[in-house]
């Protein structure tokens, strides 16, 4: 199964945003880093991510990592049945997914959830 659409059908400013929590903010910063410009690699995307300013409460960092929605569809046509198999009910479920397994595999203790989940009554918030 293929996504509808292209990479290149989507501005920069459609970003999927990613809140990140980690401990050890360096360390977690730069598997991060590692991890994502391996998947942009992988489908030859370059520039497709950014990482904001990291807040400090209680010993935890929280930042929010946006990627674009087109790295994210270029990841899912590559991939194929690998990307679809990744337990989620949406592409960014899906991705925020594999980028949770791919940065446990390069040993990260950081967690990462979908701004768009953060934010919703599921966590208690609203």
């Amino acid at each position: 199964m293929e996504y509808k659409g292209d990479a290149s059908d989507y501005s920069e400013s459609e970003m999927v945003e990613i809140q990140v929590e980690a401990i050890d903010f360096k360390r977690e910063y730069d598997l991060l880093v590692k991890v994502m410009r391996r998947l942009e690699a992988m489908v030859h995307s370059y520039d497709t991510f950014t990482i904001g300013d990291a807040d400090n409460h209680m010993g935890w960092h929280f930042f929010t990592l946006y990627v674009s929605k087109g790295l994210i569809i270029r990841l899912a046509n590559f991939l194929g049945n690998e990307f679809l198999s990744v337990k989620g009910k949406s592409m960014e479920h899906k991705f925020v997914n594999l980028l949770a397994r791919h940065l446990k595999q390069a040993g990260s203790n950081a967690r990462v959830v979908l701004m768009a989940d953060f934010m919703s009554s599921k966590y208690g918030l609203f």
